[in-house]
């Protein structure tokens, strides 16, 4: 069956208005209308305060990537990054004082110097018995100094053309096969002393006619204990102390006052001690 458009609009309008259809709406639909309202507005409020929130926060950070560097002439402001750098003048400065140069810092680890802790002084030289002599014995130094070495210009081992030829005078007093005696005096000695050469050796013995003293302290009047102080490795000998020193000894006389003579002894020799 065939129906005409307009018979179908008609039918379709008896339709719908059919009281059959109608949907009532509940009794609380403009409660929940309101409450949805406002639902939606208190989330858009919440919505622009967190968008102020993070701007703040964007804002602080930003903030933060600034780094002011303060010394003693003024104030440096720097970017985090290094591209910017300006410079203040320093503030609250005593009128007509100018301001003092600040030392700058270290501004990296290549300019951080470690220092090395102090070197440890040197050991000072000389002998233990010579430190032990000037600090705890009295130091003799009358009479004239016989060094380990020798007597003025006369070193042990010269020949007699030697010893002759240092402003001193050789005076024989007794010849023997391999060794003679002689007396010198002279610019070239301190004082006149009695020397024994060897032909092989040249000069092995000198004992000047006063009593000398040596580079240690020891001399006229020092005691025995003294002696030993400054020359632990002195020995007894009939009359005295030997003191090995080098190449050479010395030979120490003593009585109840202490030395009172000393003579200088090679220990290379072959003339009778």
């Amino acid at each position: 069956m065939n129906i005409s458009e307009e018979e179908l609009e008609q039918r379709l309008r008896k339709l719908f208005a059919d009281e059959r259809l109608d949907l009532p709406p509940p009794p609380d639909a403009g409660t929940a209308i309101v409450a949805g309202a406002r639902r939606r507005h208190r989330r858009r409020r919440v919505v622009q305060a967190v968008s102020g929130v993070a701007a703040a926060v964007v804002a602080v950070a930003g903030g933060l990537t600034m780094v002011r560097l303060h010394t003693e002439d003024g104030t440096a402001v720097m970017s985090a990054d290094g591209s910017g750098l300006s410079v203040k003048p320093p503030e609250n400065l005593t009128p007509g004082r100018p301001p003092q140069p600040s030392t700058p810092g270290p501004t990296g680890t290549q300019d951080i110097q470690v220092s090395s802790p102090p070197a440890a002084p040197p050991p000072t030289s000389g002998s233990p018995s010579s430190s032990r002599q000037s600090s705890t014995l009295p130091r003799v130094t009358s009479g004239p100094l016989l060094a380990a070495d020798g007597f003025g210009r006369l070193k042990l081992g010269m020949t007699a053309a030697e010893v002759a030829a240092q402003s001193v005078t050789l005076s024989e007093t007794q010849a023997g096969e391999a060794c003679s005696v002689y007396a010198v005096a002279g610019s070239g000695v301190p004082d006149s002393a009695t020397v024994v050469i060897s032909k092989a050796v040249g000069l092995t013995v000198v004992t000047p006619d006063a009593v000398a003293h040596t580079a240690e302290g020891i001399g006229g009047g020092s005691t025995k204990a003294e002696v030993l102080a400054a020359y632990p490795a002195a020995k007894d000998e009939p009359g005295g102390l030997v003191a090995p020193v080098g190449a050479a000894e010395y030979h120490f006389r003593l009585d109840e006052s202490g030395v009172v003579g000393t003579s200088l002894m090679s220990v290379d020799q072959d003339c009778a001690g």
